[in-house]
């Protein structure tokens, strides 16, 4: 199945996901039970989510407050993070991503 869409990550997109590459970083050594493969398990769930949207992002629910947007979970853990979009054809804009447990997006 070939990709109909184009995903654009946008900079404040790339920034989120740096942020919270960062938290994973500095959460994993204080933990019980580190796991040095935390961040590439995160970084493959991320990639693995973006290949949903190069073919299906009208599967992903709108966003309640602001309609013409979408969201994709992306698992992760015990949580993930939740990435928001807008379908722009041919693109996919990559706004902005957060941890599920914060409360709003910049």
């Amino acid at each position: 199945m070939s990709a109909r869409y184009r995903v654009v990550p946008t900079v404040t997109f790339q920034e989120d996901i740096e942020r919270l590459e960062e938290h994973i970083v500095q959460r994993e050594p204080a933990s019980n039970t580190p796991d040095d493969t935390c961040l590439s398990r995160f970084r493959d769930a991320v990639e693995s989510a973006m290949a949903i949207l190069s073919f299906a992002p009208h599967t992903c629910r709108r966003c309640e407050k602001q309609r013409e947007f979408r969201e994709l979970i992306i698992p992760f853990g015990h949580g993930g993070c939740v990435a928001l979009f807008a379908i722009r054809e041919p693109d996919v804009l990559l706004l902005a991503a957060r941890d599920q447990h914060e409360h709003d997006y910049r």
